[in-house]
């Protein structure tokens, strides 16, 4: 499989990001030739010594994309806004998905893999216990899950919407929470923290994580460009061994702080704040920093199915739930 790749160039969009540099990394090491698109601002060391040719420029740049897709034959798209703001989002994930979809079609790419979010889903109006799959019903009000995942959303309409125009081979990839070396150690999903001494975490611990190792995401990306059975398909990307809240606590968390102080915080207390928080600033007429919707969809305690592209694909992830710990902690201890 390597030999027939080595001829074969693939553009990577956001590929200095935490994601972005793992897919250039395992690109190359299936010996195909990698254009990392960077912006002037990014530090791109990393993947100049892997031997990634570097194309500078910008997603809202329409011109330097046209640029970067010059002799390419693949697309990974995983730039996006990373802060939150609602312009940043509209600009560079939506406006930029719309541009690499656009220049894609000109090029007659061979094939274009998306990387999503499972934040699409509609949470909110599952029930505890609910299984959630790719065929599971998308988020009815995306705007109320904050700008980056409504900007998310509107991006991925973009594809879904290029995929049943079928004009050329794409591949929508919705990850769970990424994590990793390097990667966000204590998401917002999981709580909030006070630098790295106290830990509170956001219900009793019985929360199932919908993680997926950042090096499982990357070689999913690998396969879905070299199988043409995943042309035109949507897949979910969660570990198959999962964790709990308290369970990643305690395997990992005090592990790689063990002086730290860890507590949690009762559902139903941060919900009656969160509301009255919604009250107050809504009588001063201020956004509020966090809405009733936005929790219950982050907390509900439903469950990520990420079988299918393993069924379709004959495919597993490779990295286990231990060596994906493990693997961490070593980054941790060395750091």
């Amino acid at each position: 499989m390597s030999e027939d790749n080595k001829y074969k160039s693939v553009l990577v969009t956001g590929s200095t990001g935490f994601l972005g540099s793992r897919v250039v990394e395992r690109l190359i090491n299936e010996r195909f030739k990698v254009r990392a698109f960077v912006r002037p601002t990014s530090r791109a060391d990393k993947i100049k010594k892997l031997g990634a040719e570097l194309c500078v420029g910008d997603v809202k740049d329409v011109s330097s994309l046209k640029a970067a897709f010059k002799g390419v034959d693949f697309v990974v798209h995983a730039a996006a806004d990373t802060d939150g703001s609602v312009d940043g989002g509209q600009r560079i994930t939506v406006q930029g998905t719309l541009s690499v979809l656009k220049l894609c079609k000109k090029n007659t790419i061979e094939k274009l893999v998306y990387i999503s979010s499972c934040n699409v889903y509609d949470v909110f109006n599952r029930k505890k216990g609910d299984v959630i799959t790719e065929d599971s019903p998308l988020e009815e009000m995306p705007f109320e899950r904050g700008a980056y995942s409504y900007a998310k959303f509107q991006a991925e309409k973009a594809i879904r919407h290029a995929i049943k125009e079928d004009a050329f081979p794409i591949v929508c990839l919705r990850p769970g929470t990424i994590f990793g070396p390097d990667g966000e150690i204590y998401s917002p999903m999981m709580g909030f923290s006070v630098g790295r001494k106290v830990f509170i975490t956001i219900g009793d611990g019985k929360f199932v994580l919908p993680l997926v190792y950042v090096d499982n995401v990357a070689d999913a990306i690998c396969v879905a460009l070299q199988k043409k059975e995943a042309n035109n398909q949507i897949y979910n990307l969660i570990d198959p061994h999962r964790l709990t809240k308290k369970e990643y606590i305690e395997v990992l968390l005090e592990k790689i702080y063990p002086r730290a102080i860890f507590l949690y915080l009762p559902y139903p207390i941060l919900y009656l704040l969160v509301y009255l928080q919604e009250i107050l600033f809504k009588a001063f007429r201020i956004k509020p920093f966090l809405t009733r919707y936005r929790l219950e969809s982050s907390q509900k305690k439903v469950i990520y199915d990420g079988r299918k592209i393993s069924r379709e694909l004959e495919w597993k992830y490779p990295v286990s739930l231990d060596d994906a710990l493990q693997n961490i902690i070593n980054h941790y201890n060395h750091n």
